[in-house]
């Protein structure tokens, strides 16, 4: 039966949470480098100056004890907000900079911050979805006492708040089949215990790595990739507002980057396919996790001839930080997402019988528990049974304990590292006057990992219809939420159960794509561009 446990003691945390971690970094390297974005930059000394500054602010707004939302793209402004509130003894809520007030209303609504943190030039939806749910102190950084510079050249003490190991450090939002947010709280010691995992997983060098991080710090993955983990390695942090390859590509080479924390598989393709990647000198690189999305083979034997380092995958969620990673001793097994890390327990079962455990190398489901592992969600008083999650992820253990993922068990899509739910797009769709029913599926796509295809019957057919569908997405929806392609259809099948038939909707889904790739055309098709 596959059990798998690591109670490796080397993952234990040097400290009690995230703050004191932070100023022990201030401390013992206050000149070192700490941020690069661009042509700014600042070092450890003026990264805890900017943090106790806005940290005060944060205390006088009553904020200990609550949350705070921050609204945040990748930037110096988002790092420091995130130790600031932590500091001022405030939870955390890190929300994606790119959602629409219709995205951002309702995750506001359910957390109800205190106080919500924004970035001048990138703040309007989250301005107007403060403004809609009733939240009144808004932070713009990068204005007045707010700008960097005057963060940075501030002499306010340090913050006195008294963190409890126990006591809740942030909050995050998942979503099920249906997309409905559900609330994930870490203590600051299950905080601490994620930093420490991450770092037995890919071991840093104090004071030495230069860190690159592309994921936005508002997912699981770039909130310690792009922020915690660095820090906890007194390293300088190379910050990437928004992705774009050739870019990505020249910073990697100019700061000769060491520790490039990439993610899904959509972001090494990317940068394979940049015009600069076969002249640059990535000789700094020395570590390469991967997760997030699946990775095909091809893709992993390329970056490694490229760059002579391998991709370490991993596989982790919101409710669980780092479960499994690939080991940076050269004990990695490609096509794995590696073993489990210290405190998880993982397990393989039937998914016909839960109670069921699986021998090596059945497929089942993956459920795990453990000290990281979120026990409840939000505002829910049952637990998991058992303390077990049921990931809703189908793989299997090899006789050496490396975990493959080859399935999931919901309709939930991943684009770009993201989740993508298609019941969300669908709901959001069947809103619209023009549309009596929608169904979206996901098909496989190279850059991205798969991409959302949404057919629609409507009530009228043609260009001009499909033209509103697309503008009415795009002012409701994330751009990796947007469907690759809107098919009008006169009835979406069914199965004998009169549910939408999805096999079948995957089926004519790429046969259209092949069609459009072929350059034949569909009158009842449109492609969403």
């Amino acid at each position: 039966m596959v059990g798998m446990e690591n109670a490796s003691p080397s993952a234990t945390p040097r400290f009690d949470h995230a703050v004191a971690m932070f100023w022990d970094a201030v401390d013992k390297a206050p000149s070192k480098l700490a941020l690069i974005e661009g042509a700014r930059r600042i070092n450890y000394g003026e990264f805890g100056r900017a943090v106790a500054a806005l940290s005060h602010h944060l205390s006088q707004c009553g904020a200990a004890g609550d949350c705070v939302a921050l609204v945040i793209p990748n930037s110096i402004e988002c790092n420091i907000a995130v130790f600031a509130t932590l500091a001022s003894g405030a939870q955390v809520t890190l929300l994606n900079a790119a959602y629409t007030e219709t995205e951002l209303a309702p995750l506001l609504a359910a957390s109800a911050p205190r106080a919500l943190i924004v970035l001048a030039g990138s703040a309007e939806n989250a301005q107007s979805a403060a403004a809609r749910t009733g939240i009144d102190d808004v932070i713009c950084l990068g204005e007045g006492e707010f700008a960097l510079e005057a963060l940075v050249s501030s002499d306010t003490p340090r913050p006195d708040a008294v963190l409890a190991a126990d006591g809740i450090a942030t909050l995050g939002f998942t979503g099920g089949t249906t997309g409905a947010p559900k609330g994930v709280e870490r203590t600051h010691r299950m905080l601490m215990n994620t930093i420490a995992a991450m770092d037995e997983a890919w071991p840093a060098r104090v004071g030495e790595e230069v860190w690159l991080n592309v994921a936005p710090v508002s997912h699981v993955w770039g909130s310690f990739m792009g922020c915690m983990n660095p820090v906890y390695s007194q390293s300088t942090l190379v910050v990437v507002p928004r992705f774009t390859p050739d870019d990505v590509v020249s910073e990697l080479a100019r700061h000769k980057v060491s520790f490039f924390s990439g993610g899904p598989a959509a972001i090494y393709g990317g940068l394979l396919s940049s015009s600069l990647i076969e002249d640059a000198d990535l000789s700094g690189l020395r570590l390469c996790p991967g997760g997030g999305s699946p990775f095909l083979m091809e893709l992993l034997s390329a970056w490694e001839k490229r760059t002579g380092v391998p991709i370490l995958e991993a596989y982790g969620m919101t409710e669980a930080g780092p479960i499994t990673a690939n080991p940076a001793d050269g004990g990695h097994r490609t096509g794995t997402t590696g073993l489990p890390l210290t405190g998880i327990e993982l397990q393989i079962v039937s998914l016909e019988d839960p109670n069921k455990l699986l021998a090596p190398n059945e497929v089942g489901e993956v459920r795990i528990r453990g000290a990281r592992v979120v026990h409840r969600y939000r505002g829910e008083s049952a637990g998991h049974p058992e303390g077990w999650l049921y990931t809703g992820d189908v793989g299997s253990v090899d006789e050496d304990g490396f975990l493959r993922i080859v399935d999931r068990k919901k309709d939930m899509l991943i684009v770009s590292g993201f989740n993508v739910y298609p019941r969300e797009i669908e709901e959001l769709l069947c809103t619209h006057p023009e549309v009596r029913n929608a169904a979206v599926v996901g098909i496989a796509d190279e850059r991205k990992g798969e991409a959302p295809v949404a057919f629609v019957e409507t009530v009228e057919r043609g260009d001009r219809a499909a033209t509103v569908l697309e503008q009415f997405l795009k002012a409701n929806l994330a751009g990796y939420k947007q469907p690759r392609h809107i098919i009008q259809i006169d009835a979406i099948p069914q199965t004998v159960a009169r549910k939408n038939d999805r096999k079948r909707l995957v089926e004519m889904a790429k046969a259209y794509v092949d069609s459009c790739r072929s350059g034949e055309t569909k009158s009842m098709t449109r492609a969403a561009q």
